[in-house]
């Protein structure tokens, strides 16, 4: 845990800023190792690279499906 030492003599106001401060340092870094574990995760990677290609090929597919469709109907 990280420690903050203000002075004593300081200001309620500037300790309050003091304390938002660190609790916003600590946000961010929590935020950035969740962020570095998300675009490190292989697994995930994968699983993610392997929907777009399905979804790609059902794309592809359902314009066959439609263009075929038109062909029978001329």
């Amino acid at each position: 845990m990280n420690t903050l030492t203000v002075s004593p003599a300081s200001s309620p106001a500037s300790r309050g800023l003091a304390d938002l401060a660190v609790r916003t340092g600590l946000a961010l870094a929590r935020w950035g190792r969740r962020r570095t574990i998300r675009r490190t995760d292989r697994e995930r990677m994968l699983r993610a690279i392997a929907e777009r290609s399905a979804g790609r090929d059902a794309a592809e597919e359902n314009a066959r499906v439609h263009a075929a469709a038109r062909l029978t109907l001329m």
